[in-house]
């Protein structure tokens, strides 16, 4: 009965193999019968009636062996993990690089898929399984595993042992290759997984699954990753675009390109508004000095633009530090260039000396005095009240903006974010144009050593991008090359980072996709707050798991399988007598009862027991897999 429905239905998978036992006294009988018919005559070469009995018996004993050769796979599963690879011409082939990687074929989207493992839909069936097997013993000595497979076992125990975890999760289903459509990975992924688990070899292969479908790449790495790093450098080297491929790390500046950081922005706003979230602790984190901080950003970057300088941190760091004359005099100089023509100072800089005790101060006054309010530009007005505001009071506001500014405009961060093209001997990139070129943009943040400046470089880094990519939603023609950004340890870039949430939200409109890891949902929630952190997961259509040991994480990822019915057998033994009745009087009774209750159909206790290198997920096209990941070689 093949019927789940039914209240009856069982399966048996696990029971011990007793077709192996009559396969063995078959074949044994069959070699016993045929030795036995020899004894005595070797000479003739007649097949008699022994021989066809013993080859009847062997051959019986071989169908049997035949039948039960699944059953024995699939218990020998059960103990034996180990290591598995995957040749990289092989996963080239499978997503079939050569022809979904031009950008002539991104039209074909039925043939854009992208290998993500091996594994199977995680079902009701494998949840009933899961229950069965957690009721064993920890050794499974139940399954009474048998003789001829235990050497296998113990030549793979080291191997075993060393994956960790329990290894029969993944053995209760049929390991097939999973191949999931690109457009899958579209509403954005989402990666838990604790230290050692696999996050960086998952990453490794959605990204050459990306590289393989034609798109630009930026991974923000805080790791600096050797083996994601270098197998992302070889494809793109296979696929011809290595001199795309650009590493940014300030622990080795020699090595590294430089990114101007501020180069792209709709807006003058968005610049003091990137700088300012890197003083935000968490969500709603607003307070007067990150405001007062705010606006004396804004009215730099205004007064540069308006002087026609791009902004770039170590300028904007430099008028906010010494330069206020510096910036006053070219903005007025500016405004009377265009109020006067270009021949202001011939004609009015006399009058303006004689307003003031230097020609700064003249000019200053000059325009307090002689223009009138409506002909006064906003600009010229901020840029004066930044200059003129009480020395001490904007001090004590800017108390924590000069030691961020200190951090990203000191050696090596100042040739790194803020490049000058007539000056620095070292290549310098544009996001913009790289991501519309279809490059690879490696950014390892050397965590380990400063985290804090790890963290405000992740959220420039995505600040830049969220201009470009809000640049292509506006003026796109929605033929351009899709772009996958992957970050790691993504915890220590979302406090404040509204750009953030607003590319999950509308990143799929302008062509983008995002990977997002970090160990556990709480990293989440200490950067920023429980709403949020569930913002983030929501506004992510795929979900994967590896291995977790938190209770928060544990119960947001069983939750995404829902529940299913599982049976439970129950027997109950009763027998009954009493002291004044006949030996011969007595009652005893055998009762089996099956009940469905409902239950978690991935039991949270299993993703703390997950080995190395396996997943669950849950994806935007509805399926629930269990995975198994091989490491790329070759």
């Amino acid at each position: 009965m093949n019927n789940r429905s039914k209240i009856t239905y069982s399966e048996s998978l696990f029971r011990p193999l007793y077709e192996l036992n009559a396969a063995y006294v078959y074949v044994g009988a069959g070699f016993a019968t045929g030795v036995i018919s020899k004894v005595g005559d070797f000479s003739t070469n007649l097949i008699d009636i022994p021989t066809i009995f013993a080859g009847g018996l062997i051959g019986v004993g071989l169908y049997k062996l035949i039948a039960v050769y699944p059953q024995m796979r699939r218990q020998l599963k059960l103990f034996i993990n180990k290591l598995e690879f995957i040749d990289i011409e092989l996963l080239r082939y499978i997503n079939k690089w050569d022809f979904n990687s031009k950008v002539e074929n991104f039209q074909y989207t039925e043939k854009r898929e992208i290998y993500i493992g091996t594994g199977y839909e995680w079902g009701p069936q494998h949840a009933q399984r899961a229950y069965q097997i957690l009721d064993m013993s920890v050794d499974l000595r139940e399954l009474e595993l048998p003789f001829a497979l235990k050497p296998i076992v113990y030549k793979y125990k080291k191997h075993t042992r060393s994956m960790g975890g329990k290894t029969w999760i993944h053995a209760i289903g049929e390991d097939l290759p999973q191949i999931v459509n690109e457009e899958t990975f579209f509403g954005h992924s989402f990666i838990t997984g604790v230290v050692g688990s696999g996050k960086t070899t998952l990453l490794r292969m959605l990204g050459t699954g990306f590289m393989h479908m034609g798109n630009s790449i930026v991974v923000i790495d805080p790791k600096d990753d050797a083996n994601l790093k270098d197998g992302l450098r070889a494809e793109a080297k296979k696929l011809g675009i290595e001199h795309k491929f650009y590493e940014f790390c300030p622990a080795r500046p020699s090595e590294s390109c430089a990114i101007d950081i501020l180069k792209n922005f709709a807006t003058p706003s968005e610049i003091p508004t990137r700088i300012a979230s890197l003083l935000k602790s968490g969500t709603g984190a607003t307070d007067s000095f990150i405001e007062f901080g705010w606006q004396t950003i804004s009215q730099v970057t205004d007064g540069m633009i308006y002087c026609s300088e791009s902004p770039k941190l170590t300028e904007i760091y430099r008028y906010m530090r010494s330069g206020k004359p510096e910036l006053l005099e070219k903005v007025l100089s500016k405004f009377y260039e265009k109020r006067f023509g270009f021949q202001w100072k011939a004609e009015k800089l006399d009058q303006m000396i004689g307003m003031g005790d230097s020609p700064l101060n003249g000019m200053l006054n000059f325009y307090n005095e002689k223009i009138q309010s409506k002909e006064k530009d906003p600009t010229v007005d901020d840029v004066i009240q930044f200059v003129t505001h009480n020395h001490e009071h904007a001090q004590k506001m800017l108390a924590s903006v000069f030691p961020l500014f200190k951090v990203l405009c000191s050696n090596p961060l100042d040739k790194l974010l803020s490049p000058n093209r007539d000056k620095d001997d070292i290549e310098i990139i544009d996001i913009k144009r790289v991501i519309l070129d279809g490059g690879i943009i490696y950014c390892a943040l050397n965590s380990m050593n400063d985290p804090r400046t790890a963290g405000h470089l992740a959220k420039l880094l995505l600040a830049d991008i969220s201009s470009c990519l809000g640049d292509r939603y506006n003026y796109g023609t929605g033929k351009e090359r899709r772009i996958a950004i992957l970050v790691d340890e993504v915890h220590a870039a979302v406090a404040g980072n509204d750009s953030l949430l607003n590319n999950l939200a509308q990143g799929r409109a302008a062509k983008c996709q995002f990977v997002l890891s970090t160990q556990t949902i709480p990293d989440l929630i200490d950067m920023t707050d429980e709403a949020t952190a569930n913002r983030y997961l929501g506004l992510c259509n795929n979900f994967f798991s590896m291995k977790v040991t938190d209770t928060i994480t544990q119960e947001y990822v069983s939750k995404q399988f829902s529940q299913t019915n599982i049976s439970d057998v129950g027997i109950q033994y009763s027998i009954q007598s009493a002291t004044g009745q006949g030996l011969t009087e007595f009652s005893g009774g055998y009762k089996e009862n099956i009940t469905k209750t409902r239950e978690d159909m991935f039991p949270t206790s299993l993703l703390g027991d997950l080995p190395k290198l396996q997943y669950v997920a849950r994806l935007s096209n509805g399926q629930k897999l269990k995975c198994k990941l091989q490491i790329i070689k070759g």
